[in-house]
């Protein structure tokens, strides 16, 4: 048969040729004979590895442009004026095959099949579609690729490669082990965070992201990013967010094949960003803050108060003047030693194949206490009598644990202050400071500690029976368990508890537990076939049912006597008022899908898709809806126009149009349901009281995706272009409405929200030099993203109102966010800011009306920018020489406003009872007539959100700088190694940023140095 077992068929959409008609030009390569005066003919048959003929294949003469594809039967036939000709014989799925022809000798050709072969397809979870009638957007990433920026996880390293996929940053938790990156493509496209995360998908079972981060990156073959409805409409209510495919490495048939990869990491903290004060310095700021005053405006004067002072302030003198000059920084950090081993082993021959592999890594965060473990392996079994039937079993079990800080977060130690030794003169850890402060070097020594825990399976079972060469049909099943657990313990020697008298309520222990069970299955009847010689046609349809479900609970006991006894077997109670919590969540949907995929003579094609989809979280009246794609592709370079030139390899334009949905939310959203209040007690129980109203008619969220793209490759595959451009509308949002009080509830869910992105994505690789031996290329990616809400509810509108009216929500390092109809969701809006009063050291704000007031309105907040920037993307450079390579990888970010949280917390609003940036002491106001930056130094609460903070950042990072040396030669062979690979990479080498701000609030960022060995056996 046609198709190499493993394969759907449904995905085949095979190579053509340009022309059908011998090229005009006769160029060759230096193996021709001299020509004749007479043309020669050429012809010959392929067949398949069943002896079956195969059609389409494309032929193609060295030197020469365009080609030649085989008709129904296999045959193919030109002529030229050569005595012979060499000739590359290529088709989908199978390894391509170089020979020389001679004229007037028909040849029998035989093509063996290649299921590893990625560079021609795009896996998309359902099927293997040919790139040439591909219609959709879509980015695929090999293993190499990931691995040469760092084998952290395979989140971190997709941004590097992929356009328009964007890592959101998150300045408090740096390099912290145990938190995952947030991803966004193609930007947000709904309010709910959680929803704005594109799907996963391994080996055609899908996974949630914390699958992915502790997904060992060994054993993945590609990645593929689906972007547009063309790419991903098959997933349906799904894909409205994207769609991430993993395919893990192929087993292999032969001999038992063993491999080994190792790396070693050193992670150094990264403190570049910290400029703290001196002690001296820190003594002063104290001074001009008046902490040792006690004259404070509106309050009594006190001669003994004024005593208490001065004393305190003798005892800082007096350390000052000691010299001690204490490093808080790095007290809780160290040098992160992680290290990664995996090991497999495949073989079999042609029908049974066979696959193992163990994986153990452990990292080591740079903050005490913090570490991830893992602990995964994953047994492949596969059947395969080519042409007839195939089947496969992987089964993949996944054990991770963690631990974080018991002590708190990076930002207690960077606030204490630098002329305080946290030990007293026995040399015992002090449990209180000076100003009162706590002493998180004592809270680290004791018994608390935070520990988590997953187990995972995951499973996938996949069969394919061919009914005749045209008709197959193929299922699949998976399914994914997963348990977990977490358990913190404070001790009740931390001074969280100081002030609590009862023992009965000293120390805690909180202690949750999870399951969860899904399930997917799929079957799916596909038909291939060529018509017209020409015209090649797939088609396929298929259903699918799944189900997931999961269970959580928790618990919090008190009363521990013991600092080391952290176990619920040695708790007191739970507290007068405490009770467990929990959820128990259910949901189900169905499928029913067609695709339909035709490509005429290399250089149309057309894809349909239409997926009728339906789910238990809508309402009753909505439960199903209609999802579709349809996508056009015109292989320009295939045109006779195009016939012998040599410049351009590929011209493709692609378009495509559809509707995809989104179905991460809440599976009850659509039902009312109720709670139990413990105060309403009755006779014959407790009531009940709603907890959200249904909606028989909440329905799905849909995005209307548009997508625009040029694919170009020219000078012999020497520089390669992709650019693409977007538009997603999105819908029937899920947004809360204000309800009548007198329902028991004042919102619930109804789709009233729309929301638009819009945006370029552009891709670009030029190979400046490449000879036998040494070869360099660069690469440059680019991203812009807006988007608009087009409407919200009155529920978003009153919210705003009502937030607008809380002053603490006005304070502090993060903007309120306000969501109005025509502005992004990601605007920064603040009050605009006229500077400081000389006069007074206190701000001045503008209004609406322009007018100058010192009193703050959140009214007369204004647009100040887009937290989005309107450029990002990477910078990649990769340099080969005889096995050797070097290569490089930039981020950048271009022109983001952001609200500098650091000026807000610890420049202006930091107390004085804390270190902190030496922009306090240099830039703040001080007296009568200063011109400064910043509010009185004596003021201590958290300044209002002003234009102030806000600044354009430009940012230019090295992500990863690697070297490498890779050989197959004889010394590696005495080893007993068919290959043998070493390389040394460094991640996160610099950081530059127009925006100066300290990073890593809560976990300092790391810069990390790690060796890799991969050895072949």
């Amino acid at each position: 048969m046609l198709l190499a077992g493993g394969w759907l068929l449904s995905s085949v959409c095979p190579v053509q040729a340009a022309s059908s008609n011998p090229l005009a030009s006769s160029g060759g390569s230096s193996t021709q004979q001299k020509p004749t005066s007479t043309l020669n003919v050429y012809s010959g048959t392929i067949y398949d590895e069943n002896g079956d003929p195969m059609p389409l294949v494309t032929v193609q003469i060295f030197g020469q442009s365009g080609g030649f594809i085989t008709d129904s039967k296999g045959h193919f036939e030109f002529k030229t004026k050569n005595a012979t000709e060499r000739v590359r014989i290529t088709f989908m799925g199978y390894k391509a095959k170089t020979l020389t022809l001679r004229g007037g000798k028909p040849e029998r050709i035989d093509l063996d099949p290649d299921n590893q072969s990625i560079e021609s397809v795009v896996v998309t979870g359902f099927t293997k579609k040919d790139k040439k009638s591909f219609t959709g957007a879509q980015t695929t990433i090999k293993s190499e690729q990931l691995l040469s920026v760092g084998t952290k996880n395979v989140l971190q390293s997709l941004e590097a490669f992929v356009p328009g996929l964007q890592v959101v940053q998150q300045n408090n938790l740096g390099s912290d082990p145990n938190a995952r990156p947030e991803l966004n493509l193609r930007g947000r496209a709904t309010f709910s965070g959680a929803a704005n995360l594109p799907l996963f998908v391994v080996d055609g079972a899908i996974v949630d992201v914390e699958y992915i981060y502790d997904m060992d990156m060994n054993t993945i073959e590609s990645v593929t990013v689906l972007k547009d409805a063309s790419a991903s409409a098959l997933y349906g209510a799904k894909a409205a967010a994207g769609v991430i495919v993993i395919t893990t490495k192929p087993i292999s048939e032969g001999a038992i094949r063993v491999n080994y990869n190792g790396t070693l990491r050193l992670s150094m903290p990264d403190l570049s960003d910290y400029h703290l004060l001196t002690p001296q310095q820190k003594l002063q700021y104290e001074d001009l803050a008046g902490v040792y005053n006690a004259r404070t405006p509106g309050q009594r004067f006190s001669f003994d108060q004024q005593h208490l002072y001065d004393l305190a302030r003798d005892r800082v003198v007096r350390m000052v003047q000691s010299g001690t000059n204490t490093d808080w920084l790095s007290k809780p950090l160290r040098t992160g030693i992680s290290h990664s081993h995996t090991l497999s082993a495949d073989g079999g021959d042609k029908y049974v194949r066979y696959g193992l592999s163990l994986r153990y890594g452990n990292e080591t965060g740079v903050m005490m206490q913090s570490a991830r473990e893992r602990l995964s392996g994953t047994f492949k079994l596969s059947y395969n009598k080519q042409g007839k039937f195939f089947a496969s079993n992987t089964l993949t079990v996944n054990r991770s644990t963690s631990q974080d800080p018991s002590y708190g977060s990076f930002s207690n130690f960077s606030k204490q202050n630098p002329y305080q030794s946290p030990y007293g003169p026995d040399g015992e850890l002090l449990s209180r400071l000076e100003h009162d402060l706590d002493n998180p070097l004592y809270e680290a020594s004791l018994g608390s500690y935070s520990r988590m825990g997953s187990l995972d399976f995951l499973n996938t079972t996949t069969a394919q029976y061919w009914i005749d060469r045209y008709l197959r049909v193929d299922g699949d099943f998976s399914f994914t368990t997963r348990s977990n657990y977490s358990r913190r313990f404070i001790s009740p020697l931390s001074y969280q508890f100081r002030k609590e008298t009862d023992l009965t309520k000293k120390g805690s222990m909180t202690e949750g537990m999870g399951r969860g069970l899904s399930f997917l299955g799929k079957l799916m009847v596909s038909y291939n076939r060529t018509f017209f010689e020409k015209l090649y046609v797939t088609s396929m349809a298929g259903s699918s049912l799944e189900s997931t479900s999961a269970d959580n609970s928790s618990y919090t006991s008190l009363g521990f006597y013991s600092d080391v006894l952290g176990h619920p077997n040695f708790a007191l109670g739970y507290g007068s008022s405490a009770h467990p919590s929990g959820s128990e969540t259910l949901a189900t949907a169905a499928g029913f899908f067609l695709n339909g995929n035709a490509i005429y003579d290399n250089r149309y094609s057309l894809d349909v898709v239409y997926r009728y989809e339906g789910s238990s979280k809508f309402g009753k009246n909505q439960r199903f809806a209609p999802f579709w794609s349809l996508g056009t592709g015109w292989n320009i370079h295939n045109e006779q126009f195009f016939k012998g030139n040599k410049n351009i390899q590929l011209l493709k334009l692609r378009a495509s149009i559809g509707y995809l949905g989104n179905i991460s939310f809440d599976p009850y959203q659509a039902l009312t349901t109720y709670t139990y209040n413990k105060g309403l007690n009755y006779i014959i129980g407790a009531g009940s009281v709603p907890l959200a109203i249904g909606n028989p008619d909440l329905k799905w969220e849909r995005t209307l995706s548009k997508n625009v793209g040029l694919d170009l490759t020219l000078f012999q595959n020497r520089w390669d272009l992709t650019l693409d451009v977007y538009q997603k509308t999105t819908d029937n949002l899920l947004l809360d409405v204000t309800k009548a009080p007198s329902i028991g509830t004042s919102t619930a869910k109804q789709n009233v929200g729309e929301v638009a992105n819009s945006g370029i994505e552009f891709q670009t690789r030029v190979v400046p030099i490449q000879t036998k031996d040494l070869q360099w290329s660069l690469s440059l990616n680019y991203s812009y993203n807006r988007n608009k809400i087009n409407k919200v509810s009155n529920a978003l509108k009153a919210l705003n109102e009502k937030n607008l009216g809380v002053d603490s929500l006005n304070r502090g390092t993060k903007p309120l966010p306000l969501y109005e109809e025509g502005e992004s969701l990601t605007a920064l809006k603040v009050v605009p800011s006229a500077g400081i009063d000389p006069a007074t050291g206190r701000e001045i704000y503008i209004k609406r009306d322009g007018s100058y007031t010192f009193t703050y309105d959140p009214n007369d907040r204004r647009l100040f920018g887009d937290t989005n920037p309107w450029g990002y993307g990477s910078l990649s450079s990769y340099l080969f020489y005889k096995g050797f390579s070097l290569n490089a990888n930039f981020g950048y970010s271009l022109g983001a406003t952001v609200y500098n949280g650091t000026l807000a917390s610890r420049v202006e609003g930091s107390s004085p009872k804390h270190n902190a940036d030496q922009r306090v002491f240099n830039d703040r106001w001080k007296q009568e007539g200063d011109i400064a930056r910043y509010r009185n130094i004596a003021l201590t609460e958290s300044p209002y959100q002003t234009s102030r903070f806000v600044q354009k950042e430009y940012y230019l990072t090295l992500r990863s700088l690697s070297f490498s040396y890779e050989t197959e030669a004889a010394w590696v062979k005495k080893l007993h190694l068919r290959r043998a690979r070493v390389e040394l990479l460094s991640n996160d080498l610099f950081y530059l940023s127009t925006v100066k701000r300290e990073r890593g609030l809560d976990y300092p960022f790391a810069r990390s140095v790690e060796m890799s060995l991969r050895l072949s056996f």
